[in-house]
């Protein structure tokens, strides 16, 4: 699987699961435009792909609960190039607890970064989009974006910001398929977070041995997604991880 040449923007690449897939997609040789909230986390995103590229991604910081940084970040990626292929809404605030155990900024927050920062985010971008020959939005939802699924630990604030992403991606991917732009729901469960430069990052994950899934298997299943034929669009994606049959 190659994704050569593409241009990307991954929201939330400072950390975890927008780290490993700028890490990855950086491997397939993507050009990257990254962004995320702090500028020392980012940096050393930027810095592990440089080590293992040669080339240093183009870095933004940008609050996705703030519209002008959001606006501000998506102008800056416009005078950097004048398209982009894929445009990845990794960015979320992760919140649990109970309904009045979390500051009423936390619960603002939770629902801002997730449901206004990917409308707004997708907003700004989708002119660079369209200038694409083969343009993907990917959305990364959460099992909470999904109906009946309950969370042990979850926030409402948090299941309320994942119905909100998944409404929208929904909405956006009917609206966009006459333009054949692909829209993508991502639905992970609960994942470890392993490094695609640590050793381990392609080792199986042992079904009997009450391990969950890694975000080594959600990046092999959006990139399947990002590399099939334009004819054929994988709408929504949802990954489980099973339990061993003993228990």
């Amino acid at each position: 699987m190659d994704l050569a040449g593409k241009k990307i923007v991954i929201t939330g690449a400072g950390r975890g699961l927008g780290r490993a897939m700028a890490i990855r997609f950086s491997e397939m040789g993507a050009e990257l435009f990254l962004a995320a909230r702090q500028a020392e986390s980012l940096n050393e995103t930027c810095q592990q792909i440089q080590s293992i590229t040669g080339h240093l991604p183009k870095s933004f910081i940008a609050d996705l609960c703030s519209p002008q940084q959001i606006q501000a970040f998506c102008t800056a990626v416009a005078q950097e190039t004048d398209y982009i292929d894929i445009v990845v809404n990794n960015g979320a605030t992760w919140l649990q607890g109970d309904l009045d155990s979390v500051s009423d900024e936390a619960i603002s927050d939770t629902i801002n970064s997730a449901a206004v920062g990917t409308s707004l985010v997708t907003r700004h971008m989708l002119p660079l989009l369209r200038k694409s020959k083969a343009a993907d939005i990917v959305n990364i939802i959460s099992v909470c974006g999904l109906p009946n699924f309950q969370h042990e630990t979850a926030h409402e604030a948090f299941y309320a910001a994942k119905f909100a992403q998944a409404g929208f991606t929904d909405r956006l991917r009917h609206r966009l398929k006459p333009e054949g732009i692909r829209v993508i729901a991502v639905y992970p469960p609960d994942f470890d977070d392993v490094s695609p430069l640590d050793a381990d990052w392609l080792s199986p994950r042992d079904l009997h041995a009450d391990q969950q899934i890694s975000n080594r298997h959600v990046i092999e299943s959006i990139t399947f997604a990002l590399t099939r034929d334009r004819i054929c669009a994988i709408n929504s994606i949802q990954l489980d991880s099973w339990p061993s049959s003993s228990h």
